[in-house]
């Protein structure tokens, strides 16, 4: 079986500057492009650079922005799923400092306006993994998708709030807990969620909550998850950085990807902070195939 991966695919401005502006100052871009991104984007590609079964569910407008997206999902061989030509895709602003740390400003576009209607005519007996993108319901469309998830008991559902984590309607929230999803955070996502600086004590607060595996990504000091018994730390692998966009993105690709391939917990988050390790070490929020089997491997 697939898993289906849901959320956005949407255009990235990249930008790479010193550090931020204060408020009312002027900065110069030593380095710009523009690219397709977006959460579900690029968790799908890391899914794909692994050679796991996948398809992804992301809303295509129409615009100029969705002109772009629409070429870049049918050149790497993806179906469209949903096709609404009610406004154009959204876009990214991205702020990459010189240590590498980046700034997101995101302007939502088709893609943060989620219909139930849209996942009719999806053929769900195809999936047993089903992960779902924070942006997507954090604003108007959350509803819709959380209505749709609760239908989804039978599925395994991956579920990474993001930063936006604040931002998700509390009743939203706990429908996607409902179906004991598993979740993935980075370390201030769970400290803003949780109130709580002491991280293991966040992780298992939320656990209490999911009741199913929790995972906290730690930037340089690698992952930690717990399995409602135990805090399991699992190191960092050492990484140049050129910029942390795509990192978590490609780090929960990964750990879907090692379920899929029969891995068990620990070895599917020591396999992902590979991946990440070396994202992190490529510009822009995707890495190819090439840059991929060469910086990571396979699992075995």
């Amino acid at each position: 079986m697939k898993a289906l991966i849901v959320g956005a695919a949407m255009i990235d401005m990249l930008m790479k500057i010193d550090s931020l502006p204060k408020s009312g100052e002027d900065v110069l871009s030593s380095e710009a492009g523009i690219v397709v991104g977006g959460c579900a984007y690029n968790v799908a590609g890391t899914l794909k650079n692994m050679g796991c079964d996948h398809d992804l569910c992301v809303p295509v407008g129409k615009g100029p922005y969705a002109d772009i997206i629409f070429s870049e999902l049918k050149r790497c061989g993806y179906r469209i799923l949903i096709q609404d030509d009610s406004k154009d895709n959204g876009f990214t602003l991205d702020l990459v400092e010189k240590n590498g740390e980046r700034t997101f400003i995101t302007s939502q576009g088709i893609e943060g306006a989620f219909r139930r209607e849209w996942f009719d005519s999806l053929d769900m007996s195809l999936y047993d993994r089903v992960y779902i993108a924070g942006y997507q319901v954090c604003n108007e469309g959350g509803k819709a998708i959380a209505d749709w998830i609760c239908g989804l008991k039978e599925k395994q559902v991956f579920f990474a709030p993001g930063p936006v984590i604040g931002r998700i309607d509390p009743e939203v929230m706990e429908q996607i807990f409902s179906v004991h999803p598993i979740l993935h955070l980075n370390e201030k996502e769970a400290a803003d969620y949780s109130k709580t600086e002491d991280i293991e004590k966040a992780v298992r607060m939320i656990y209490e909550q999911t009741g199913n595996l929790v995972i906290i990504t730690l930037g340089s000091l690698g992952a930690l998850y717990y399995d409602g018994h135990d805090v399991h730390k699992v190191p960092a692998v050492k990484a140049s950085v050129t910029d942390t966009i795509g990192a978590g993105d490609s780090h929960i690709g990964a750990v879907i990807g090692g379920m899929v391939r029969g891995y068990d917990t620990e070895a599917g988050i020591r396999y992902a902070n590979r991946v990440a390790a070396a994202m992190v070490g490529v510009r822009g929020p995707v890495m190819s195939k090439e840059t991929f089997d060469e910086k990571v491997g396979n699992l075995d």
